[in-house]
């Protein structure tokens, strides 16, 4: 185990928990621009957001239990800990066996649960229409991730470790299975896409129909850890896709790939917020059929896969 490892380790997580409310401010004011509004003051408000909430005194349900009172640290920890295994800035040396493909997309199922378990927990019903919904598009969703996992793992010999994946969509060797690996991208893409609760698959929060719902019952700190835990989400899963299907350019310096990252978030962004903007909110029927879709992509990549062996 090396000592840069884990230092470089230390300041990706700590540089992009510190980024990633910039970040969400960006989002928020490309997103105004293409709904022609005005939006947030500047790219810093959601830290203004943040520090306000940490000054708020906290409320809590009389029903609510410690799931409900420990789930926002849970959150936070659970995305913070995919956040430090993503082969960003170091090599995945010190955390090789973490860096492991099906234990990141476990910790994305079990941080949905926990969200989904709190709501439910707080005893407010449009929180719990919240989880219940969190949980329907996880149905939906998390076949295709699992189903276009299972292709890049077969493409790459049986490797599950980030970094030799990485390593291995790197090389020239992907020319070979191009196609195959196309599909399952895009397959892949659709799910972060639908991952990051924006429109038109936002039907987990419906801000305008049941406030905001899963985040309905907290204030204060713990209020502020939810929101950086979903906004850590976002990234973490927009990081998985880049490590996986876009890692290129691949450089030896650490923080070079650490801006490298961000800029190619930002890209993501960018195109994320012209969708959002000019969608309206699908129904529950409406997203399982466009997931089934991309589910359905996910399985061709495999067809074409075995076909390929033959």
């Amino acid at each position: 185990m090396k000592s840069s490892d884990i230092l470089y380790l230390i300041i990706q997580v700590i540089a992009i928990i510190l980024i990633s409310p910039l970040l969400d401010g960006i989002k928020r004011i490309m997103l105004a621009k293409f709904q022609s509004r005005r939006g947030p003051a500047d790219v810093f408000q959601t830290y203004r957001d943040i520090i306000k909430l940490f000054k708020r005194s906290e409320t809590m349900p009389e029903c609510g239990t410690w799931v409900f009172r420990t789930a926002p640290y849970l959150m936070f920890a659970i995305m913070a800990t995919v956040i430090a295994v993503l082969p960003i800035m170091h090599s995945g040396s010190a955390l090789s066996a973490a860096a492991d493909l099906f234990l990141i997309v476990y910790l994305f199922a079990l941080m949905r649960f926990i969200f989904g378990v709190a709501s439910v927990d707080s005893g407010n019903p449009f929180a719990g229409i919240g989880g219940s919904r969190e949980q329907m598009v996880a149905l939906f969703v998390e076949p295709t991730i699992i189903l276009s996992s299972v292709v890049v793992v077969f493409l790459a010999g049986g490797l599950t470790n980030l970094v030799e994946i990485k390593n291995f969509v790197s090389s020239p060797q992907i020319l070979k299975v191009l196609p195959v690996f196309i599909f399952s991208g895009v397959a892949f893409l659709f799910a972060t896409y639908v991952e990051t609760g924006k429109k038109p698959f936002d039907v987990a929060e419906a801000e305008q129909e049941i406030q905001e719902g899963l985040l309905a019952e907290y204030a204060g700190k713990r209020l502020a850890l939810a929101h950086g835990a979903l906004i850590l989400k976002q990234i973490a899963i927009v990081g998985l896709f880049i490590t996986i299907y876009i890692p290129w350019p691949v450089v030896g310096n650490p923080f070079v790939s650490l801006v490298l990252f961000l800029i190619k978030l930002l890209v993501f962004y960018y195109f994320a917020s012209f969708v959002e903007g000019v969608s309206t909110r699908l129904r529950i029927g409406d997203t399982r059929l466009a997931a089934s879709g991309a589910f359905a992509l996910a399985f061709i990549s495999l067809i074409l896969f075995v076909i390929g062996r033959v």
